[in-house]
């Protein structure tokens, strides 16, 4: 499999205060994310997230390890000259307007005029700006400011988004177009690495994720393989069992309108006994698939604290 980020033994300290220990924000960092993928990237406080996304737009230099983005060193102007980014917090010059701005930054990333001109209005019109195109930004609230980082980190069309916290600042509409827009940009062929604490935008759009806990990955993988849970196992019948009471074992616990059964793996025979006894029609008997949530609390509950 083709990564678009390959990332091998990644370590960073820095030095809190004079004469302090030097903490660690990251402990030996693989990470890797396909070409294609949309990848979300996980972790607690702290955790080391957004020093990894520094490290790899090369705002931040690493104490030990090496980072490929496209296959080449990840502070190769041709690697960054395919990367799109945005930054936690984006800050402007607050007196410019949107089409000013990407102006400003069509001619820093090597765009002509008519190029800049025709992506700015199709951009500014994604992102639900077009009206304010020649508004001063600082007349802008978070929401449109964070509108506009995107439509910055998309300018040059880039092969590889990389956009840390995207949600930031957006309302429930703002944030449903930005998981449409991403999407759109998904399948036509953009890959994607979303920083983000929000894990039920994650679960909803992203395919792969890698949790980080104290510098460290700690799981990495495909949604539907790290969700599927080996212990528990979920019983699915065609029709609510309404006020019918089948003997079930200890294990066993009702879901949604009494048309789902979750119970441990080694019960599963006796709550299918229990069940057809009663005559209730099983349609269907799976793994259970765990919330991102669940997975993420059992993945990063006691690893020390780590770096930013």
């Amino acid at each position: 499999m083709e990564h678009v980020l390959s990332v091998r033994g990644l370590r960073k300290s820095y030095r809190v205060r004079w004469r302090k220990a030097r903490r660690q924000a990251l402990r030996g960092l693989d990470l890797e994310v396909p070409r294609g993928s949309i990848f979300g990237l996980l972790g607690p406080n702290g955790a080391g997230k957004t020093t990894t996304l520094k490290i790899v737009m090369g705002l931040v230099k690493p104490d030990a390890g090496n980072v490929l983005v496209l296959g080449e060193e990840g502070t190769s102007p041709l690697a960054r000259a395919r990367i799109g980014f945005l930054p936690e917090q984006p800050y402007f010059e607050l007196y410019l307007t949107p089409r000013r701005l990407l102006a400003y930054y069509g001619r820093l990333a090597g765009m002509d005029a008519a190029r800049i001109k025709s992506r700015s209005s199709y951009l500014l019109n994604m992102v639900g700006l077009a009206e304010a195109a020649d508004l001063p930004l600082e007349k802008f609230s978070k929401g449109m400011l964070q509108r506009m980082g995107l439509a910055q980190s998309l300018l040059a069309e880039p092969e590889f988004l990389i956009l840390d916290e995207p949600s930031t600042g957006l309302d429930p509409l703002g944030k449903v177009q930005v998981r449409e827009m991403l999407a759109g940009l998904h399948d036509g062929g953009t890959t994607i690495l979303i920083s983000s604490h929000q894990l039920s935008e994650i679960e909803e759009i992203c395919d792969r994720v890698a949790v980080i806990a104290a510098g460290e990955n700690v799981a990495s993988g495909g949604l539907d393989e790290l969700l599927r849970s080996g212990e528990e196992y979920e019983i699915k019948l065609r029709r609510p069992a309404g006020e019918t009471a089948p003997a079930l074992p200890p294990s066993a616990a009702w879901r949604g309108e009494r048309d789902r059964v979750l119970v441990h793996r080694s019960d599963v025979d006796d709550a299918l006994r229990g069940l057809l006894a009663e005559g209730l029609e099983v349609a269907e008997v799976r793994p259970r698939r765990m919330t991102l949530e669940e997975f993420f609390v059992s993945r990063v509950s006691g690893v020390g604290e780590g770096g930013a």
